[in-house]
């Protein structure tokens, strides 16, 4: 097993799925930018049992995003081990697409570690470095150059940008299909859309208008067909996500995801969330 990957493990896994929101670029070469602060924590639960946090501090200024985010998870149960998990990002977006340039990701569990590396322009993969490579097996379908076309990193596919102007309509938030590369296995998000309704978290929580779309995951390459997968794992019929608005931007971000799984329920919820946006000055180069 040294030197190679199977499928990570369900607590490097939560880790992953725990730190999926942050951002941080400042673009240089305008007068003025508007730039909005993202600070959230999200809590990692199985059933009513919290099993990780995770951190988050995002910026969103102008057109371009980046992402610095860090997650563990740990607990006495057997389904859940001591992992940690940094993930970093950043890109720009365009209309209603999220155009990534750099992923990093650094996971730990058990002492086993994992380490990718991602750059990206226009939505294909330019250079990739993950360690350790996935294990061979007969029943793994191939990664080909064109799964690293066309996708975005897992930071990348939790904004979901909206069209400008008008209020923000559930059904084309929600009704789309996010390509993702993880590094070592390309998948896909379908969302479609179930309901928008109204949360009021209290202090230091959003408070607002929140649309719900349901999903499914769909494997693509480099997984195995025929052994254990996250796929067999999961119910399709219970994976959602909340997603909450960013103040004076475009886009929306997950607030709480519900991920139905044959072991119990894991949610991910935030216990803190709040945006600041703010005016700053940038010297033009």
């Amino acid at each position: 097993m040294s030197g190679q990957i199977r499928t990570g493990g369900i607590g490097t896994r939560l880790s992953a799925v725990a730190a999926l929101f942050s951002l941080t670029l400042f673009p240089t070469g305008l007068s003025a930018l508007e730039t909005t602060t993202l600070k959230a924590t999200y809590a990692i639960a199985i059933g009513t049992a919290v099993v990780g946090h995770a951190n988050v501090e995002s910026r969103f200024a102008g057109d371009s995003y980046a992402a610095t985010i860090t997650g563990s998870t740990g607990g006495v149960s057997r389904l859940v081990s001591d992992a940690r998990a940094r993930l970093s990002g950043s890109g720009h977006i365009s209309g209603t697409k999220v155009l990534p340039a750099t992923f990093n990701q650094e996971t730990m569990e058990r002492g086993f570690g994992t380490y990718v590396s991602m750059a990206m322009k226009g939505g294909k993969i330019t250079n990739l470095v993950a360690v350790p490579s996935l294990s061979a097996a007969p029943d793994r379908v191939p990664v080909t150059p064109r799964h690293k076309t066309g996708i975005v990193d897992p930071l990348g596919a939790f904004i979901v940008p909206v069209a400008h102007g008008g209020p923000v309509s559930g059904r084309a938030t929600c009704d789309r299909t996010i390509n993702i590369f993880d590094g070592w296995t390309r998948f896909d998000v379908r969302l479609f859309y179930k309901q928008t309704k109204a949360v009021d978290g209290g202090d230091g929580k959003y408070a607002g208008r929140i649309i719900v779309c349901g999903a499914h995951y769909v494997p693509v390459a480099g997984h195995r067909s025929h052994a254990d997968s996250l796929n067999d794992l999961l119910d399709d019929n219970r994976l959602e996500v909340w997603l909450a608005p960013v103040e004076k931007k475009n886009l929306l971000v997950p607030y709480r995801i519900l991920i139905g799984t044959r072991l119990g329920d894991v949610i991910v919820y935030a216990t803190r969330f709040t945006t600041d946006a703010t005016e700053e000055r940038a010297s033009a180069e």
